[in-house]
């Protein structure tokens, strides 16, 4: 197994966290590669120790088991499987009977320190003996006992089937019957789920459901990528779709309320409020607009609006015109005034929102801003959004005053008409998508059909660019919805068209989902970029505990930048010693949620690497998902996705898939494979060789981290990395890659310290990628290194040059081949060439010894060429660079084993005398 990260490293407070932070990383050290069979077919040991011992945590904390027994709990049901532990085949009772054979049980799982008296010990025995439903067969019946033995019991019995492969309803009936003994009161079981995960706003959801079942009796009990388990007496029948929709709106509200000035935008069209605004502060709204006012005001281009008055001047015809001089409304012409017009735009902008006409509209504006009836009546013919602020700014005398007393009771529309009564708060659409989204128990269900009916009978220009078409459409420009959504309609393209950016459709939900984003994310301050999104769920079945315990660690890492932004990690240390170090970045890294409620069964965290391309960003971004998805106290199953929303089924470890990537170039293809993984080594198959694990993936991307550090500085290890995982469609290529880095920042680079860096995270990944295709070619180079460098088989010196010489003679003799010589020909002329060179060169005359090893070495290089390259020399000329490359090294790596060799006999000898 490879070595893997911690990311909970403070001292624990509680038992969870001791828990999380000791025990559980020591259960999958010990058994993650323990299968079970029969109904826990497809889980291991680990996973299932797991998921008893966060099952008991969670109901030992409802039941109010006193804190010094509660240890005790967790120790027997870390352990409660003994007989998977044996290797004899010894059942349960013999060996919790076994003291010797249980403490060492306990000491492996960490919680031997948990036992502290011999009574302790008992104590943990009767529990285990006892959790698999047999009747006490001691002398302990005739004993008085403690009552409450009989309910913990209950509850490791509980915690032992709450993973059972069995359909839920026969599952939760056996935990109900075990936790009413446990309670010692009725039990019952409520599951909701969530038919779609977009992201933050499902979050809020499901803690709004939270909080309204737990209004009414029910306790949160495990949790799973698609919702929550509760558990509680009883549940009234009724339908909670309206309340849970109330608090729903409520927290949503919450988060809008401190990014006011995010909802106020100044558009080519004009300031523009979003509903959300209104909905929280209008008097912040207000303050907001002035705001952008002033900016209007401060950058008033003459020219500019000069053309825009002649643009809608002609457009309202040239009587109009006279007419409205005649009454003083003349066009803007300094910035005080082309501020009002903005204001009159805006005011325009927010009536049209709340349902009233052009008429309607104008009307109440001349009324707040003191425009006279006449006045009025004349700018009639003027376009109203753009032509009548224009000429009507001169006239407007109570100035932004009266402005923002138009905008004010625009605003008030507009909330009237989206709350259906004071009494719910909560508007109509709000009540359907939780009805659409979450399944609740006793909830009154929407009829699928209208939901079908609006897709088949949606117009074509309204079909949705994000989300699902509905009745409920919203038109929104791009900085509303997320980077790259394509538009369904291009109508305003056409010929007469207008010139105007194209609105995207979308579902007024999922608009609203990726707003959430937008201003719950600690995003760059820098303009957004494609982010990628990390899509981590808690495994199945995780303690509400643990969801608290991962709130905090996001929360702690986000504190890492005090401003607010990204955290990035210490690439350095990432790449050179595999750790995990986070520090502020101003422009890339995750972009870690800012509430704590943004994260609930799963979090989504954008992750921004700056003006890299995409292959690059994926790669950085995997690398860092798997290791924080596979630390040993995490081990959440992740997707990474260039979607905000994924499908749940995404999320689960169900068919053993542990990690999805998608989108993954095909030149990343062989080092990534398929994108969807299984979570260890172990668990790869032979019949399913697409199929790999997330700790393959990782052990590559650590070793291609390591080499791009080892030839490359850091400023250049992104490219150098990118390089080198390019290189993996041929494996081979990988040595010419490292050499080409090597010489781009040495000119004449030592081979042999270089080679000392790089030849254990090489051969490593080379081993990741077998059977490797290229066997018999690097069979062939090893051997002719060897004999080289037995026979010291090389030029006049140790530059690079120098060392590759008899092997670049080689090529030059293929690449000058004549048809009319043979390779016998070929061949022999190089040994003979050869051998007088080295003859030449060294200092003492080189003989017969000398000729049969410049033979032999000559030998393989024609086999190669041969058997590998079908003697053809095209074929071969192409790979020569690959080729000199990986010589150079095998090279380097025959001369360590020599001198190693020539120690090892040294000592011999040395000790032998």
């Amino acid at each position: 197994m490879i070595k893997r990260n911690r990311l909970l490293n403070r001292p624990p407070k509680s038992l969870e966290e001791r828990y999380f932070t000791e025990i559980r990383p020591q259960l999958y050290e010990n058994h993650a590669h323990h299968h079970q069979y029969g109904v826990r077919k497809g889980t291991t040991l680990a996973e299932h120790l797991d998921s008893a011992c966060q099952f008991i945590l969670t109901v030992s904390r409802i039941a109010e088991v006193p804190e010094d027994k509660r240890p005790l709990l967790l120790a027997a049901t870390a352990v409660h499987d003994l007989n998977k532990l044996d290797t004899q085949g010894r059942n349960v009772k013999t060996l919790a009977r076994n003291q010797e054979f249980l403490r060492e049980q306990l000491e492996k799982a960490c919680v031997l320190s948990f036992v502290v008296s011999k009574d302790d010990l008992e104590l943990v025995r009767k529990l285990i003996e006892r959790h698999s439903g047999h009747n006490v067969s001691d002398g302990a019946r005739f004993l008085p006992e403690d009552p409450n033995i009989e309910r913990w019991a209950a509850m490791l019995t509980a915690a032992d089937l709450f993973d059972l492969g069995i359909p839920d309803a026969q599952r939760f009936r056996k935990l109900e019957k075990e936790l009413t003994v446990a309670f010692g009161r009725s039990c019952n079981l409520f599951r909701i789920s969530i038919s779609e995960d977009k992201g933050y706003i499902t979050a809020l959801l499901l803690g709004a459901c939270e909080e309204v079942l737990q209004k009414y009796g029910l306790n949160p009990l495990a949790i799973f990528p698609d919702g929550e388990l509760f558990e509680g007496e009883a549940l009234s029948n009724v339908d909670f779709t309206k309340e849970i929709a109330a608090v729903w709106q409520s927290k949503i509200d919450q988060v809008f309320g401190n990014n006011i000035e995010r909802l106020v935008r100044a558009t080519k069209d004009g300031i523009k409020v979003t509903h959300q605004a209104i909905q929280q502060n209008i008097e912040e709204v207000l303050v907001n607009v002035e705001a952008l006012l002033d900016r209007k005001k401060a950058g008033y281009k003459s020219d500019k609006i000069a053309k825009d008055v002649t643009k809608w001047g002609e457009a309202a015809g040239a009587d109009a015109l006279i007419k409205a001089a005649e009454l003083q409304l003349l066009p803007v012409n300094n910035a005080e005034e082309f501020a009002i017009s903005e204001g009159l735009k805006a005011a325009y902008l927010s009536y049209r929102e709340a349902g009233l006409s052009p008429k309607e509209v104008w009307d109440k504006i001349a009324h707040h801003t003191g425009i006279s009836e006449l006045q009025r009546t004349a700018i009639e013919p003027f376009n109203g959004q753009y032509g009548r602020p224009l000429f009507a700014a001169k006239a407007a005398v109570k100035g932004i005053e009266g402005i923002k007393e138009a905008l004010q009771e625009s605003f008030q529309l507009r909330k009237e008409t989206t709350q259906i009564s004071d009494e719910t708060e909560v508007s109509e659409e709000m009540i359907a998508a939780v009805s659409r989204m979450v399944n609740l128990p006793f909830a009154i269900r929407l009829n699928g059909g209208n939901d079908l009916n609006a897709y088949v009978e949606a117009n074509p220009r309204q079909r949705c660019s994000l989300g699902s078409t509905s009745t409920d459409i919203d038109e929104l420009i791009s900085d509303n919805m997320p980077p790259g959504t394509k538009v369904q309609a291009f109508s305003n393209r056409l010929p007469g068209g207008i010139s105007a950016e194209p609105k995207r459709q979308a579902d007024s939900i999922a608009a609203l989902a990726y707003q959430l984003m937008a201003v719950g994310a600690n995003f760059p301050a820098v303009k957004k970029q494609d982010p990628l999104y990390l899509h981590l769920a808690l495994p199945k079945g995780s303690a509400p505990e643990l969801l608290r315990i991962w709130r905090e660690l996001l929360k702690q890492l986000a504190a890492t930048n005090a401003e607010g932004g990204t955290v990035t990690v210490d690439e350095l240390k990432l790449y050179k010693d595999n750790q995990l170090e986070f520090k502020a970045n101003k422009v890339v890294g995750l972009a870690l949620p800012k509430r704590p409620d943004f994260v609930h069964t799963s979090v989504i965290i954008p992750l921004v690497w700056g003006d890299v391309n995409n292959s690059l960003a994926l790669l950085k971004s995997l690398r860092l998902a798997l290791e924080i998805s596979l630390s040993l106290d995490i081990g959440f199953a992740f997707t990474l996705s260039g979607n905000l929303e994924v499908e749940i089924s995404a999320n689960t470890v169900d068919d053993r898939i542990f990690g999805r990537v998608e989108g993954i170039p095909s030149a990343l293809i062989r080092l990534l494979g398929n994108g969807q993984y299984k979570r260890f080594k172990k668990e790869e198959t032979k019949e399913d060789k697409e199929t790999l694990s997330a700790e393959r993936i990782l052990e590559r991307l650590r070793c291609i981290g390591k080499l791009a550090t080892s030839v490359a500085s850091i400023q250049k290890a992104d490219d150098c990395l990118y390089d080198l995982a390019r290189a993996c469609v041929r494996p081979i290529k990988l040595y010419y890659v490292l050499l080409r880095w090597t010489l781009r920042e040495q000119d004449e680079p030592n081979l042999s310290v270089i080679w000392s860096r790089i030849c254990e995270p090489l051969n490593t990944l080379l081993e990741s990628f077998m059977p490797d295709e290229n066997l018999l070619l690097t069979k062939y180079l090893k051997e002719a290194a060897q004999v080289a460098a037995e026979g010291k088989i090389w030029g006049s010196s140790f530059k690079r040059t120098a060392q590759a010489e008899p092997f670049t003679a080689f090529i030059a003799a293929i690449r000058s081949q004549k048809p009319y010589l043979g390779l016998d020909v070929i061949f022999a002329a190089l040994v003979q060439q050869y051998h007088t060179r080295l003859d030449r060169i060294r200092e003492h005359h080189v003989g017969a010894t000398k000729y049969e090893q410049v033979k032999r070495y000559y030998e393989l290089l024609r086999k190669l060429y041969e058997e590998v390259y079908s003697g053809r020399p095209e074929k071969f000329l192409s790979d020569q660079k690959t080729l000199e490359a990986a010589y150079l090294f095998f090279l380097e790596e025959a001369r360590k084993q020599l001198k190693s060799q020539s120690e090892d006999d040294f000592v011999d000898t040395t000790t032998t005398v």
